[in-house]
């Protein structure tokens, strides 16, 4: 089952950040950074999930491990 790739996502992102350096070659970073920020802002995607708030982990979520000396050895099980 294998099956030709009608489409390189690799090869195409390579050629996409080679176009976006060209087209920002000229730009400061304050430039680079106001370019992204209105583009994020104009996005729908981040019109809809500005403001969402997700909840943080809590103590209920997360792994606690407690030090231990290393054994090196000593235990005879």
């Amino acid at each position: 089952m294998n099956k030709e790739k009608s489409f390189d996502a690799v090869a195409f992102m390579r050629k996409r950040r080679e176009e976006i350096d060209e087209e920002d070659a000229a730009l400061s970073w304050a430039e680079k950074r106001e370019k992204t920020r209105r583009m994020i802002e104009d996005d729908p995607l981040y019109q809809r999930l500005k403001h969402r708030v997700v909840p943080p982990n809590g103590p209920r979520n997360m792994a606690v491990h407690e030090r231990q000396e290393p054994d090196y050895g000593k235990s005879t099980d």
